[in-house]
């Protein structure tokens, strides 16, 4: 299924913990388009992926498209 978080109007760490909270939530080849607000988040975003086990592509200068791997 396909899923989309906007982050924009929040400050940091909201934005962060949104993201783990639905990367939680998905199941295995999942995606989640995510939107954010500045290219700070892009270092953060990718560290959580890492972390969970998704996989993350850029989808345009502030998005992002995050999809659950397999453990």
């Amino acid at each position: 299924m396909d899923y989309q978080l906007d982050t924009r109007n929040y400050r940091c760490p909201l934005p962060l913990l949104m993201i783990k909270k639905a990367l939680a939530t998905l199941t295995e080849n999942d995606s989640l388009l995510l939107l954010i607000s500045t290219e700070t988040d892009i270092k953060d975003i990718e560290l959580v992926c890492k972390t969970l086990n998704c996989f993350c592509q850029p989808n345009g200068d502030h998005s992002f498209i995050l999809r659950k791997c397999s453990k």
